[in-house]
């Protein structure tokens, strides 16, 4: 008799967990994917924002927010979960080859996000290999700038001194491309750069930086800088070990300084103790697939 029990248990226990495995699969399965060409995502829900700046949470996305203290220096830390990769966007100022730049928190709201930091600033040079949304526009891979590639699965490849040849034989489909740097972090190590890139490698400054920490799974991390009181700023090298600290495989150095810009619903909410803020030229965001 308990050996029928103990089977009918176990049965039990095998359709609850079929059930619930399905339950997901549906709930996954209802939401549709943002078509590749859409200019903007869709739009927050209100009620999804946690009171006091928290984050974000919807069925389809959540986004949490962290303070820390590092290097004498206010650290900002978004963890970022979604469950399409479609929900990992850019956004232009405007045109490519245009010269406009917008306020970041504008271009926020413009383009839907729920969370978006600023981009690569990519009409500051005219090299590198460009794609955005998964279209291609500049098409000149340079060895002096190391290249983050999002691929169809939203997740993160860097190629150290990318050539021609490398960005082309890409296996994949590259949805989004930056070419700023360096690189933070490559397959889970720290990346030991000596490249003279226009970052301050060794100045103490604001950062922002974006990793992959798992399937879907992200970070972005902006740090203050001596433009804000009580903060010094954290070099390249010290960047880099916060982003792998912090659990990133896959992590990337962005434009910094003035241009450094986390928004969370359209609000800049980094470095808030300085109310200045630089127009820039494009955006890294999160969108809800929620309707």
């Amino acid at each position: 008799m308990n050996h029928f029990r103990k089977m009918a248990l176990l049965a039990a226990l095998m359709l609850m967990l079929t059930l619930i495995t399905a339950g997901e699969a549906a709930a996954q399965a209802a939401y549709e994917p943002i078509p590749l060409e859409a200019e903007v995502g869709l739009p927050p829900r209100p009620e999804g924002f946690l009171p006091d700046m928290d984050g974000y949470e919807d069925g389809s996305l959540s986004v949490r927010i962290e303070t820390m203290r590092e290097h004498e220096t206010n650290i900002l830390v978004a963890r970022v979960k979604i469950a399409d990769p479609s929900q990992l966007r850019t956004a232009m100022a405007t045109r490519y080859g245009g010269t406009g730049t917008v306020l970041p928190d504008r271009l926020a709201r413009r383009a839907n996000a729920v969370l978006a930091i600023n981009g690569d600033f990519f009409n500051f040079n005219s090299t590198g290999y460009l794609v955005r949304q998964g279209k291609l526009y500049r098409d000149k891979a340079n060895e002096s700038f190391d290249m983050l590639i999002i691929d169809e699965n939203a997740d993160f490849h860097i190629l150290i001194d990318p050539t021609p040849e490398q960005a082309h034989g890409f296996e994949g489909t590259i949805v989004n491309s930056f070419n700023f740097g360096p690189a933070l972090v490559k397959d889970g190590e720290i990346v030991h750069t000596t490249k003279k890139l226009n970052v301050g490698l060794e100045k103490e400054t604001q950062r922002m930086g974006i990793g992959q920490v798992g399937p879907l799974e992200y970070i972005c991390v902006a740090t203050e800088g001596p433009e804000q009181k009580g903060s010094d700023g954290l070099t390249i090298p010290e960047f880099a070990q916060l982003m792998k600290d912090l659990g990133a495989v896959q992590a990337y150095n962005l434009d910094g300084g003035s241009s450094s810009a986390m928004m969370l619903g359209g609000e800049k909410i980094n470095a808030r103790s300085s109310k200045k803020m630089r127009p820039i030229c494009d955006i890294l965001y999160f969108s809800t697939l929620e309707q």
